[in-house]
């Protein structure tokens, strides 16, 4: 049976993969966003990473050895507590990068429908002269 750790993990990278076509959408131009809407969402991914280092500065603590009893039992309990600590710590670091390459996206999308305006506005500009 996978930990919640590894189905955390697998639901990341999904969640990555979804992202990364989303990027590449915006960079062929097929997907963009109005540029204070794209801002927004991305100012969201950038509180979510602030929020997630609050977690982790919080978190490393769990992945200090405890001991559970100075015996054979009481040592692996005490290893896998404290790697569980470091599993979260992992899955964590993967979800604010997720959040940062959210961010850039959103932001590439709100460029994108900015500097098509701006041409936009030139070219009629200039046909209007």
């Amino acid at each position: 049976m996978a930990s919640s750790f590894e189905q955390g993990g697998a639901q990341l990278a999904d969640i990555a993969a979804q992202q990364n076509s989303l990027a590449a959408a915006v960079a062929a131009g097929e997907l963009w966003m109005e540029a204070g809407i794209a801002e927004r969402a991305a100012a969201r991914c950038d509180q979510a990473v602030r929020e997630l280092d609050d977690s982790i500065r919080d978190a490393r603590q769990l992945t200090r050895l405890r001991m559970f009893g100075d015996n054979e039992d009481g040592r692996v309990a005490a290893a896998r507590f404290a790697q569980a600590g470091v599993n979260y710590i992992d899955t964590m670091r993967k979800a604010q990068q997720v959040f940062r390459n959210m961010a850039a996206t959103y932001r590439a999308a709100g460029h994108t429908v900015t500097e098509t305006e701006a041409a936009n506005e030139h070219l009629f500009r200039d046909r209007a002269l």
